[in-house]
């Protein structure tokens, strides 16, 4: 039976494109596995099939022969379509944040519903957003798959830093990194906390910190809300203390490796690949408890201005012994690889 994964390939670069890259990779050193690639960016590539007309596709599955298709997108008008026309077929799909459980549509919720009832498989990382699946009867017990979504990057993705990402590591004491796919406000609020980050960058300095921050964000996203914050940085003269690195960039860790501390914000979240890279370069973790999160990530209270300051002059000052022994790493493919085929011998 053929396979195929659904999804974006990078640029731009994010978790869940950076994900798809390397499942990609190593799957097909087992297994031809095709990738139908929704964003439009070219790739030469014989396993990455570029779409062109996107709701063509979905249309034409009435017609194709059985296959798997695991989808790499948490997309409403997805749901729908490969339920209405991929009937024929077995569908999985990866979740790669939380913000399913909070919908608010009547619809909305309905078609996620029936879409992760009949869903062949469902990989996601986080038992907490799995019992609340479960509670609101998305999905069931035997469909469902607890998975890391991190596959550590290789050494063939490491490649030449900018000159101005070295010259700004140079020009600060304590250099701070973090990242996002886009901006976003969720409910009026940021949902990857770069206002929290403009905020301790600002207190950093008051304190006579030499912090610098770069923020990588390969896409702008909300561009009032962007514009807002070049505004606060602008009227807090942090200019020469934030970049904003937003070229296509597909070795993030390279900048997480030479960073004093890596932060992750975030008001959602299922895992944050971002982390483990961190992590994995001994390159201490500050992240939002909105998840679980490795045994060597440093904690603070979501939205927690105050908790995510304190914790961050820990770090500075040294004041507390920073566990960078990278965690037990699990290599998903092999369990993904299995489940295919699992599904392969149902019929």
């Amino acid at each position: 039976m053929k396979i195929e994964l659904w999804g974006a390939y990078p640029p731009p670069v994010g978790g869940v494109t950076i994900h798809v890259k390397r499942l990609l990779y190593h799957l097909n050193l087992s297994k031809f596995v095709l990738l139908r690639n929704f964003k439009p960016n070219k790739v030469s590539c014989k396993y990455i099939h570029q779409v062109k007309y996107s709701f063509w596709e979905f249309f034409l599955l009435l017609f194709k022969e059985k296959r798997i298709i695991h989808l790499h997108s948490n997309n409403t008008k997805a749901f729908l379509l490969l339920y209405l026309f991929g009937i024929k077929h077995k569908i999985g799909v990866t979740l790669h944040n939380k913000r399913l459980i909070h919908e608010t549509s009547f619809i909305k919720k309905v078609i996620i519903k029936k879409f992760l009832q009949q869903a062949s498989f469902i990989f996601l990382n986080d038992p907490l957003y799995k019992a609340l699946l479960l509670e609101k009867g998305f999905g069931t017990n035997k469909n469902m798959h607890l998975m890391p979504a991190f596959i550590p990057p290789g050494d063939n993705e490491r490649a030449k830093i900018n000159n101005s990402i070295l010259n700004f590591r140079n020009r600060h004491t304590f250099l701070i990194s973090a990242n996002a796919s886009c901006l976003l406000l969720e409910n009026g609020i940021d949902t990857y906390g770069f206002d929290l980050l403009i905020e301790l960058i600002r207190e950093l300095n008051r304190k006579e910190i030499n912090a610098g921050l770069i923020f990588c964000l390969p896409q702008i996203g909300d561009k009032e809300y962007y514009d807002q914050c070049l505004n606060k940085i602008k009227q807090y003269r942090l200019n020469d203390h934030i970049l904003i690195f937003s070229d296509s960039l597909s070795n993030g860790f390279e900048i997480w490796e030479l960073s004093d501390l890596f932060l992750r914000p975030t008001s959602t979240d299922i895992e944050g690949i971002s982390v483990k890279e961190a992590l994995l370069y001994k390159t201490p973790v500050i992240a939002s408890d909105v998840c679980s999160r490795p045994a060597s990530t440093i904690l603070f209270r979501n939205r927690d201005f105050d908790d995510l300051l304190n914790k961050t002059l820990d770090v500075v000052y040294k004041r507390i012994e920073c566990n960078l022994q990278p965690d037990h790493i699990e290599n998903p493919v092999p369990r993904i690889l299995q489940i295919y085929k699992e599904i392969e011998n149902e019929d």
